[in-house]
């Protein structure tokens, strides 16, 4: 439509802006890039490892590798989406500074299970922050995960 609106000088002839709309608009579904469409998919990935994650079985470094990994998704996904998605980038670059925060504060079994609420708030944050960013680009990227159902407790 803003292609519409910029050709409105030569709106009086139909036949030539209608060809520019459809050529702009298919296109549009692959505007990410590969880069954009596999940090996306390492996001999804990672996130989705997290809600199957069983502590008890994994363990202190279990839990915090799975972390680690879905901060490092979570910063590769902000790097490659940072010029199409600036303020989501934002909201994401800061969630997973809360993150790595209260990944750091976990050192043995006892202050991982005191910190399960802290963690928990801090992934769900990192996890609505790229929710917007992720779900744009699934709609280009059709090798993005879907997200995954916590299992039943």
């Amino acid at each position: 439509m803003t292609l519409v609106g910029c050709s409105s000088q030569s709106a009086a002839p139909p036949s030539t802006p209608p060809a520019p709309p459809t050529t702009t608009s298919a296109p549009a579904s692959a505007a990410y890039s590969p880069e954009l469409c596999t940090a996306a998919t390492e996001f999804q990935t990672a996130a989705n490892a997290i809600l199957q994650l069983d502590a008890t079985k994994v363990g202190t470094e279990g839990v915090k590798a799975a972390l680690q990994n879905l901060a490092a998704a979570g910063k590769k996904l902000a790097n490659a989406a940072g010029s199409q998605f600036g303020p989501q980038v934002d909201a994401l670059e800061q969630a997973l500074g809360s993150l790595q925060t209260t990944i750091a504060s976990i050192q043995d079994q006892a202050t991982l299970s005191a910190k399960l609420g802290a963690l928990t708030g801090s992934v769900a944050q990192v996890e609505a922050a790229a929710k917007p960013i992720v779900d744009s680009i699934r709609t280009g990227c059709p090798g993005v995960p879907p997200v995954a159902t916590p299992p039943p407790s």
